[in-house]
């Protein structure tokens, strides 16, 4: 069959198979002007016929498609559905019944609006627990996409490194380079104003992952975020409330949540509250920071479910072990030993894989009296200018890469960089209680991912809190067991003053030294800390503290 020209003017010479069976052999095509009338309307006939055979085809086609597989229009609205989780705000496109087309919005975040068939590479990982009704709860969902990157070439520097600190292998910088390519970043450089960090599409693209994160709202009772929280903190801040009141309205071995909680202390967003960020520090004062874009960063890296598997491997690190949920700091150094005193945690060693496998079970196996894990991470840095900062066998060094933000170098997160004592890491696993205690120094707290409730004392509450003799193997904590207190043999706790807050994901802490924290793990949680010189200021109400007389 031959093709008519569009052109008249140009007559197309047909090469047919070079066949003796051929009867158009070497013939030329007439001219479509040639072409008598009924001849071209059989032709054009013909032509619309085999068209529409082709779309009867091609629809079959389509309704015989196996799931899972996309095709053209008629698929979007069963892939829009299908991936409603992870889309931008779109139009759905459907019939209704009546032959009428029915439009609607769906919110979404990556951006994609179709996407072809996932390759065979790329995993979908959700973490999955049962809760102790039997149900299944679901974390964050993430997809993991990275090309592996080749073994040989260079590697351009990052520009949060630092010279002085950090992993320079190239295992860790090729890992880096993988993961960085996942999460799209602009062009960027730390000499950016934290304005400029927020006002990108990554930026706002972690903000909705924190909204996926940060599962619960909690409402603080007698507290406003706005109004208790002026430019400069007022003389009665943090506002406090009687601890019996605290720990009865939300026992600390409870895990499930409470709507409403005994806040006492500010949350300042990093960009918008930046200079009351600095006031507060300044003045000394416990605050939380949310939504800094240099923490999200590695917010976002850690909650991808391969990131820390990769990262960390099969290597086995510090891991604290209690037969309960309760973790006490012991330290026997030159202490003297009470009579009957056992030390009431383990020191073991424990891979990243086997902690996160005893932590990620359901609640029937994390009852107070059950075994726990507490696993760390520590990165002493490289600066030697300090006797705490040379480097142990067990240091995690990329820790400084992980979280630049704890660099030693000057900013809200580090007052005295030359004081710094490293980065230290703790993963706690659901209902693991760190008890109350004060560090001699100040101190940046982290919350990269899962949720952590803190009870916060100022340092004048030292002497009905109950504090252990400096000479106690566990000196600078409290003896009273805050999940279930002897009101009788503590009278004075009850009327301890104190408040709370529950830190998430992307969360910043600040305590001032001396101040007094007890630490429940909500869920699987991540959380980083550095310290940065001392303050004295609180030293006196600590000197004044009237110890804990323990029995002998």
């Amino acid at each position: 069959m031959t093709r008519p020209s569009v052109n008249e003017s140009n007559t197309t010479q047909f090469q047919p198979p070079h066949s003796k069976h051929s009867p158009m052999l070497h013939k030329r095509v007439r001219p479509i002007s040639k072409i008598s009338s009924p001849v071209l309307v059989l032709a054009v006939l013909a032509t619309t016929i085999f068209c529409l055979s082709a779309l009867v085809l091609h629809q079959a086609a389509s309704s015989a498609r196996p799931k899972g597989e996309l095709g053209l229009l008629d698929d979007r609205n069963h892939l829009l559905k299908k991936n409603s989780s992870s889309q931008k705000s779109i139009e759905n496109v459907s019939k209704e019944s009546d032959g009428s087309i029915k439009t609607a919005k769906s919110t979404t975040v990556d951006g994609n609006h179709l996407q072809k068939k996932k390759p065979t590479s790329q995993k979908s990982i959700e973490n999955v627990s049962k809760e102790s009704d039997g149900s299944i709860k679901k974390t964050a969902k993430r997809t993991t996409a990275c090309a592996p990157i080749a073994q040989s070439g260079s590697i351009p520097d990052r520009p949060d490194e630092m010279p002085s600190v950090g992993d320079k292998s190239k295992a860790y910088r090729r890992l880096r380079m993988e993961f960085d390519a996942c999460f799209p970043e602009e062009p960027w450089d730390a000499s950016w104003t934290p304005e400029a960090e927020a006002d990108t599409e990554a930026h706002r693209r972690r903000l909705e992952l924190m909204k996926e994160l940060r599962k619960r709202d909690y409402e603080p009772v007698h507290f406003d975020n706005d109004a208790d929280c002026p430019p400069t903190p007022s003389p009665d801040y943090p506002k406090t409330f009687r601890m019996k009141k605290i720990i009865t309205n939300w026992n600390p071995d409870d895990t499930e949540p409470r709507k409403n909680i005994y806040q006492g202390i500010c949350r300042f967003d990093y960009v918008k509250d930046h200079h009351k960020i600095l006031a507060y520090r300044n003045a000394e004062k416990p605050f939380v920071i949310r939504d800094d874009p240099r923490v999200l960063r590695t917010v976002e890296r850690w909650n991808d479910p391969t990131y820390l598997h990769r990262l960390l491997g099969d290597t086995d690190y510090r891991t604290e072990y209690s037969l309960n949920n309760h973790f006490m700091y012991w330290n026997m150094g030159r202490k003297e030993t009470p009579k009957d005193w056992k030390p009431p945690t383990d020191m073991i060693k424990m891979s990243y894989p086997d902690w996160f496998e005893k932590a990620n079970v359901t609640d029937d196996k994390l009852g107070r009296d059950n075994p726990h894990w507490y696993f760390r991470l520590i990165g002493s840095g490289r600066n030697n200018r300090h006797k705490n900062n040379r480097r142990s066998k067990e240091s995690s060094e990329y820790l400084f890469d992980e979280l630049p933000f704890f660099q030693p170098k000057e900013s809200v997160y580090m007052v005295n960089p030359m004081e710094q004592r490293g980065i230290h890491c703790r993963f706690g696993m659901r209902g693991v209680i760190a008890e109350n205690h004060y560090d001699g120094s100040r101190n940046m707290v982290a919350l990269l991912g899962g949720e952590r409730r803190y009870i916060l004392a100022h340092p004048d509450q030292c002497t009905p809190l109950y504090l252990l003799p400096k000479s106690h193997p566990s000196g600078r904590h409290s003896a009273v067991d805050w999940s279930n207190p002897d009101w009788e043999e503590f009278p004075d706790f009850a009327e301890a003053k104190a408040n709370e807050i529950v830190m998430q994901a992307g969360d910043v802490l600040y305590l001032p030294t001396f101040w007094f924290h007890y630490i429940i793990s909500l869920e699987i949680n991540f959380q980083c800390n550095t310290r940065s010189g001392m303050e004295y200021g609180y030293k006196k109400d600590i000197d004044r503290c009237e110890p804990y007389e323990v029995p002998s």
